[in-house]
C-alpha cells in the first residue's frame, strides 16, 4: 500500500470541509480499516468547548478516544484566535513555520493505512507565516481533495483552485445552503472545463462514493 497522503482542502472557508471528511472517515471505518487522520494546525480552538472543535469531530468520526494525548497526536498546533493560522500564531506569540509542519506531517504519515491530512481554510490560505496550504500539499506530494459548494460563484472558485493545483484533484461538491441550480448541473459544468478532475457529489445518506477518493489516490 502506498503511503502517499491525501490532503483535504477547500475553495474557501465555511464550505463544510470537516463535515465531509468526517463522513469519509466513518465510511472508511465501516469497511473495516480506519484511516489515520491529521489536522496539524487549528485556529479557533476553545479548550472549554471541545465538542465543537474540528479536531475532536475528526477524532470521534475516526473512532478514536478523546484525550489530550489524542488531540496532541493529530493537532500539535492549536490557537484560540479564530483567524488564519499565521495571524492566530502571531497573536499567540508563536512562530509557525512551514518547514516544521512539513517535518511533523512526514513523521506522522502511516505506512500501513491511508493518511488523510486536513488543511486550514482554502487551498490558497496561509497555513504558516511562510507558506500556504498549496505549498504543504506540494511538499508532501499529497493527493489534493478539494471540497466546494453549490453556491453562485462555485464554478469560478473551483476552477481557480484547480488551476493552482495543476488541474489534478478530486473534487467533492457539498450542496449545503442556497444552491441556485441543481448540484448535478454544477458538476457537469465543472467536468467540461476540468476533464482530468474526479468529481463527486456529497450525499450524507450514501457516502460510499467518497471512498473512491482513497481507492483512486495513486492514479494521478
Amino acid at each position: 500500500m502506498s503511503n502517499r497522503p491525501i490532503f483535504f482542502t477547500a475553495t474557501g472557508t465555511d464550505i463544510g470541509k470537516t463535515h465531509v471528511l468526517c463522513a469519509l472517515l466513518e465510511a472508511q471505518r465501516a469497511r473495516g480499516q480506519a484511516a489515520k487522520v491529521l489536522k496539524p494546525v487549528l485556529s479557533g480552538f476553545d479548550a472549554a468547548a471541545l465538542e465543537g472543535t474540528d479536531t475532536v469531530r475528526l477524532l470521534l468520526a475516526n473512532g478514536q478516544d478523546l484525550s489530550i494525548e489524542t488531540i496532541d497526536a493529530i493537532t500539535p498546533w492549536r490557537f484560540k484566535p479564530a483567524l488564519s493560522p499565521d495571524m492566530a500564531a502571531r497573536r499567540s506569540g508563536v512562530s509557525l513555520r512551514l518547514e516544521a509542519i512539513i517535518d511533523w506531517c512526514l513523521d506522522a504519515i502511516a505506512r500501513d493505512r491511508p493518511t488523510i491530512i486536513e488543511g486550514a481554510g482554502g487551498v490558497m490560505s496561509p497555513i504558516a507565516e511562510d507558506g500556504l496550504n498549496l505549498d504543504l500539499i506540494r511538499e508532501l506530494d499529497a493527493h489534493p481533495v478539494l471540497v466546494a459548494g453549490g453556491y453562485l460563484g462555485t464554478i469560478s472558485h473551483t476552477l481557480t483552485a484547480l488551476r493552482v493545483l495543476d488541474g489534478r484533484a478530486s473534487i467533492i461538491l457539498n450542496p449545503w445552503g442556497e444552491t441556485p441550480v441543481p448540484i448535478e448541473e454544477t458538476r457537469d459544468a465543472l467536468q467540461r472545463f476540468a476533464p482530468r478532475a474526479r468529481i463527486h457529489v456529497f450525499d450524507p445518506a450514501d457516502t460510499s462514493n467518497l471512498l473512491e477518493v482513497i481507492d483512486g489516490n495513486n492514479s494521478d
